[in-house]
């Protein structure tokens, strides 16, 4: 039994590296592909990055799992997606379920596995192969029956995971029980960090309606200047939809010069100034919100 479990292992270290240039390309075509379509269906991400198992990680990993066959071997070519928030990463997991084939039986939530008294490792692996929607493209046919595993994680849950994986590959992958257990209350404390962000970020959108509504209502000396508030009173009266932040530096001198609502600013607005700032209105002109305001107060002072 365990000479022909050897010659399985060996089958498979030379089917890999027969195949692993392969895992890496089609690696990299992914990273692409959803790069390119997060950026049109406005998907928000930190960071997608790829990778191809290196033959000695997969050798380590055969001795370690003792796998009969390829079936088991799911992240040969691995796909990591890194979001800003948690609510993030399902929109992410159901964009990936609606796109590739997922193996669902080799598919978890990592944080379906701690259960409600437990803290740890969080973070969603989908095993997936490719779509016969995609395999008609010239750039994937060759990638067809290849499997790949999709690692989808916040920001925070990514950054302990990687410390966490490096610390404890440093002790042959058993952490002494203390430093062991601080790690999991730092996975407590980064969840709840992680929750917390989660909620400025809905606050924040809620503000921005806010905003925009008594905007509509024409009730702007009730809306305090801050960059969230001009950059969306700017927007609406010239109706574009520019991202670009108005600076600190700029509502400060606002400020300091006693205007401090957006009643007070729509006073101080000449139409002709700011057209020459905002491209007459070409949406596809530059924002140079900054300038056209310092000149605005410019012109304040003068009067």
């Amino acid at each position: 039994m365990a000479n022909n479990n050897n010659l399985i292992q060996l089958q498979l270290i030379n089917y890999y590296k027969k195949n692993r240039e392969n895992y890496r390309k089609m690696g990299k075509r992914l990273e692409r592909f959803l790069k390119q379509v997060f950026e049109k269906e406005k998907i928000t991400y930190q960071s997608i990055s790829s990778r191809a198992k290196t033959r000695e990680s997969f050798q380590k990993k055969l001795e370690r799992k003792g796998y009969p066959s390829l079936e088991y071997a799911t992240d040969l070519c691995g796909i990591r997606v890194i979001t800003f928030l948690e609510s993030e990463t399902k929109i992410v997991e159901t964009f990936l379920r609606n796109t590739f084939i997922i193996d669902e039986s080799k598919s978890e939530d990592k944080s379906d596995n701690l259960g409600e008294d437990k803290v740890g490792y969080k973070s969603i692996h989908l095993v997936a192969t490719l779509p016969e929607t995609l395999l008609a493209l010239p750039e994937f046919e060759r990638f067809r029956d290849l499997k790949f595993e999709i690692q989808v994680r916040t920001i925070l849950q990514h950054a302990w995971a990687e410390v966490e994986h490096d610390k404890n590959y440093k002790f042959s992958g058993q952490l002494p029980p203390d430093i062991k257990r601080r790690f999991k209350l730092l996975a407590g404390f980064l969840e709840i960090a992680d929750r917390e962000f989660e909620s400025i970020s809905k606050e924040i959108n809620e503000y921005e309606k806010k905003v925009a509504t008594t905007i509509a209502d024409n009730n702007l000396e009730e809306i305090e200047i801050n960059s969230t508030s001009l950059r969306k009173y700017l927007n609406n009266k010239f109706n574009v939809t520019f991202s670009q932040a108005i600076s600190p530096k700029i509502i400060t001198l606002l400020h300091d010069s006693d205007i401090k609502n957006l009643k007070e600013f729509s006073e101080i607005e000449n139409v002709d100034v700011m057209k020459k700032y905002l491209g007459n209105g070409n949406k596809k002109f530059p924002a140079r919100y900054d300038l056209m305001i310092k000149h605005l107060i410019d012109l304040k002072k003068e009067k």
